[in-house]
């Protein structure tokens, strides 16, 4: 019974979300551009975090590798 519930509050609420009333609005040209500006702006943040953070982001990956070569010269002087 839940179940059926369920699925029936699912289906309907797809079905309100895909078919909306009418809707008065307007974008103008100028949202587009915005949001270009937004997406640009996001990408080079990204990349100004990642040239501030490089230095802990190379150690990280890189000091996996250097303690497995660590214990393997270890084990041939034993």
């Amino acid at each position: 019974m839940a179940k059926t519930s369920l699925r029936l509050a699912f289906v309907l609420s797809l079905v309100f979300f895909l078919a909306p009333p009418k809707v008065y609005a307007y974008l103008d040209p100028g949202s587009g551009s915005y949001l270009v500006q937004i997406i640009i702006a996001s990408i080079a943040g990204l990349g100004y975090l990642v040239k501030l953070k490089w230095g802990k982001i190379k150690t990280f990956f890189s000091s996996t590798g250097k303690k497995g070569a660590k214990d393997e010269n270890q084990d041939s002087q034993s």
